[in-house]
């Protein structure tokens, strides 16, 4: 018996051990080095940026800050979706401050057009309760997810939307790090680099 054999018969066992991962439809989703290339807007008052310190599970996150009246601060990214059946949407959410009325929409909008154009068919809302991770700051990282969904037959294209919304008298402030969206039953998209 050959003495590679043992070694190649336990490697493959690691291998069948581990599914075959999904990817991250999103493009910088962990924002790592900045938040290019999501799509940031702001009215009243409000912002959003990077935060090169804070994050989970390490430093980089996206900074959403409404701290006026009627403020919002906003973020969004569009993908295509017309070849997924099945997909999971999580995140991870730093509440900074939040009351008097302040809100926080994380979602993701399906549309029956491509490049998130035409008519929203499916609506998927994060959660407000989910499980504690680590960061930096140590504490005070929820991880909220809604897996294992089905895509509507009719969506091609799909936004994420990340918001902080202060209302007429409140306040909302979150740090954004880990936004997955990942189409489950698709492992390497067409145009896999």
């Amino acid at each position: 018996m050959s003495p590679r054999l043992p070694l190649a018969v336990f490697a493959l066992s690691l291998l069948a051990a581990f599914p075959a991962a999904a990817y991250n439809a999103l493009k910088n989703g962990d924002f790592n080095g900045g938040i290019t290339p999501w799509n940031i807007s702001g009215s009243g008052g409000g912002f959003g940026g990077s935060e090169s310190y804070f994050g989970s599970p390490a430093g980089g996150s996206l900074r959403l800050q409404s701290s006026a009246a009627n403020a919002t601060a906003h973020a969004d990214q569009c993908v295509d979706t017309s070849k997924w059946f099945v997909f999971d949407f999580s995140a991870r959410k730093f509440n900074n401050a939040e009351g008097n009325g302040g809100t926080h929409p994380f979602k993701v909008d399906f549309y029956d057009g491509a490049d998130c154009g035409g008519n929203i068919v499916d609506t998927i809302t994060l959660p407000e309760a989910g499980t504690s991770v680590g960061g930096n700051p140590l504490t005070g990282w929820i991880e909220v997810s809604v897996l294992g969904t089905a895509v509507s037959a009719d969506a091609i294209s799909a936004k994420v939307s990340l918001d902080a919304i202060a209302g007429p008298t409140g306040y909302s402030y979150y740090l954004m790090d880990n936004v997955l969206l990942i189409p489950t039953d698709e492992i390497f998209p067409d145009n896999f680099d």
